[in-house]
């Protein structure tokens, strides 16, 4: 509208547009607002493995690039080859020509000058053995009691498998994750077995059972250890999200799955035990634990500082990366330095460290951060001051890992036997 036409409307009129204007104006900001956000996710670099906890398995690979090298392949000159040493044979093949090439004459079997010799490694057939106990009894001739044997052990009578084909359903379910139906395809293609999923599951059970007081006394070792590192992993059980926990140390390691994911199955698990310190992620669940002393996972804090440096070109990011990764080479030093070097060296980052988040740091992500660090101060660097402790929590990831696996490889667990019995392998084998 013109300036003419407003001054020929009257007070309630122009009360009218201006409110029908300002409930645009608030509409229009609203999706300004939705758009700048969309914007900045847009702009945000992607979250890989290499900036986050992002796996590597969903990491994008980029293409290699099309060079052409000029180097020739294979060995370099020079180099010295490798190959299989040669063994004391079990089986030996004596090969002698039976006649002469030129006349045909009979040539003789024995003696003879050796001009050389192949090896080759074989597996032997493999067939399955039935073996069967017979139980007998009598009476004793001197005194006419009734006597009878005993099913030696692995033989008795509830028992179908022998403890040698229970170990290997064992071994590939739980080591190389095959699942149940190709475990089934597997003992029949190699040793000609018909095996049922029931039959396996029955295994599987009984040796969980067998080995649950291994267990039991692997998680009072853990809990009484000094240091414990704790990590945890999704777990999929009968259909529904549940959580893997890992308690680790540097001679044992404790597998747990529980419905939760809360600071309640860590309390329930440690029980009136207090380690000196506690290794982990900043989960808060984790950062309840109970413990004297904690120490942060630098692997996790190294992706999320590279994760600011990548968004917004974080300066406090950047150095405090910087100083997360000196204390690890000072840490792997150690055995190098004099006790008064390195003390000075620890006294360095401390106060390069405290200038860091005493300076205002900028940008989002970097304030985010340097939040964190302030909070957590004295979990930063706790590895400097003990030998027995690690700056990462790696050593739990890798006892995760191959549950990941597990999981993606079988679809998880049909039953809560079935991912109790899992947890109970996984502390043995891994311990």
């Amino acid at each position: 509208m013109t300036r003419e036409q407003l001054e020929q409307l009257s007070k309630s009129e122009l009360v009218e547009i201006i409110l029908r204007q300002q409930a645009l104006i608030e509409q229009l900001q609203a999706r300004v607002a939705q758009l700048e956000e969309f914007v900045n996710r847009l702009t945000q670099p992607p979250k890989d493995a290499s900036n986050s906890s992002t796996p590597p398995s969903k990491t994008r690979k980029p293409n290699r690039p099309n060079r052409k090298s000029h180097a020739k392949r294979g060995p370099k000159p020079g180099h010295t080859g490798a190959g299989r040493t040669r063994q004391a044979p079990d089986v030996i093949v004596e090969c002698r020509p039976a006649s002469c090439d030129h006349c045909g004459a009979d040539l003789p079997q024995v003696g003879g000058r050796l001009l050389g010799t192949s090896q080759v490694i074989e597996i032997p057939p493999v067939q399955p053995v039935v073996i069967e106990a017979r139980r007998y009894g009598g009476a004793c001739p001197n005194c006419g009691r009734p006597q009878a044997g005993e099913y030696p052990a692995s033989l008795e009578p509830q028992r179908v498998f022998g403890p040698r084909l229970e170990a290997l359903v064992c071994y590939f379910h739980h080591v190389q994750h095959v699942s149940y139906e190709r475990l089934v395809s597997l003992f029949r293609g190699l040793f000609g077995l018909t095996l049922s999923q029931g039959a396996l599951a029955n295994i599987i059970a009984r040796a969980a059972v067998g080995l649950q007081p291994q267990a039991a006394a692997i998680g009072r070792q853990v809990r009484a250890s000094p240091v414990i590192g704790s990590d945890e992993t999704g777990a999929r059980v009968d259909g529904r999200n549940q959580w893997q926990w890992v308690f680790e140390t540097a001679q044992a390691s404790f597998h747990l799955i529980a419905t939760s994911r809360g600071a309640r199955v860590i309390a329930d698990f440690m029980g009136d035990a207090r380690p000196e310190v506690w290794i982990s992620d900043c989960f808060s669940a984790q950062l309840k634990a109970p413990a004297e002393a904690r120490q942060l996972c630098h692997a996790h804090q190294l992706r999320d500082l590279q994760f600011a440096i990548d968004a917004e070109r974080s300066e406090f990011a950047y150095r405090m990366q910087r100083l997360l990764l000196r204390a690890q080479g000072l840490a792997k030093r150690q055995a190098d330095l004099s006790a008064e070097l390195f003390a000075d060296e620890v006294a360095q980052i401390e106060a390069a460290c405290d200038a860091l988040l005493s300076t205002p740091a900028s940008g989002r992500h970097g304030r985010r951060l340097q939040k964190r660090y302030r909070k957590h101060r004295e979990a930063l660097f706790t590895f400097l001051y003990r030998a027995d402790v690690s700056p990462d929590n790696n050593a739990c990831e890798r006892a995760l890992r191959k549950s990941v696996v597990h999981r993606k490889v079988s679809g998880g667990f049909r039953s809560e036997w079935g991912a109790a019995a899992f947890a109970t392998m996984a502390t043995v084998i891994e311990t």
